[in-house]
Order: structure tokens, then sequence, then C-alpha cells
């Protein structure tokens, strides 16, 4: 299930906080990309979400050379819950990192298991 889906509020204050930054390559991702798995440590308060594109390998290499998206980066992204947004190889977002995720946690556990 995308993740605009599952957390709407939380991804546009993402999406906005990307776009502060210049960063609409991320921006649009956000918009598409999938909740892969999530983790929550109750006793740190971070929760991690693992994310993935719904569209083929090959077109997210094509866009992300395309955009000239930065590999490899680590994001920080000014939000109430201090996330940090982490980029693979090809440019493409793979993981958030939620420092105050207790929220988010108890929001995804509607949709999905925690694993702690």
């Amino acid at each position: 299930m995308r993740l605009i889906e599952l957390l709407p509020n939380f991804t546009a204050e993402l999406q906005l906080a990307c776009e502060r930054l210049g960063r609409t390559d991320l921006t649009a991702q956000l918009a598409t990309v999938e909740l892969d798995n999530n983790s929550y440590n109750a006793e740190t308060r971070v929760a991690q979400l693992r994310l993935r594109h719904a569209v083929e390998k090959s077109e997210v290499a094509e866009q992300a050379n395309a955009e000239s998206a930065p590999a490899n980066e680590s994001v920080t992204l000014r939000h109430r819950y201090g996330v940090k947004a982490e980029t693979d190889n090809a440019g493409r977002l793979r993981r958030l990192i939620v420092a105050h995720g207790t929220d988010i946690a108890e929001a995804l556990g509607r949709f999905s298991p925690l694993r702690t």
C-alpha cells in the first residue's frame, strides 16, 4: 500500500519539507512510494519505514538518472518528529527513520504488523 494512503498528513508534511530543501525528486517519490515493512523500538521511540517503488527498477533508475538524483544519501528533513530519509545507489527513496515515531507506529499498527 502506498505511504500517502497509509499516512496522508505525515507524507504531505514530508513532501513540503522536501520542497523547502529543493528536493523535488524526493517529493515526487513520496507520492508513489509503498510501505514495504516497518519497525518500532519502544525503548528509543524510533520508527523505521522501509520503502519500495511500484514501478519497475529500470524505470526508476532511468528517472533517477534523468533527474540527477543523488545516490546513497541521507537527508535530514525538518519535521516535528525528526525524520531522516535515505536513498539507495540509484537515488531511490528506501528508508525513513523517524526519531519520535510513536504516533507513526501507532497509526501503522492499524494497517500492518509492527516488528520490534
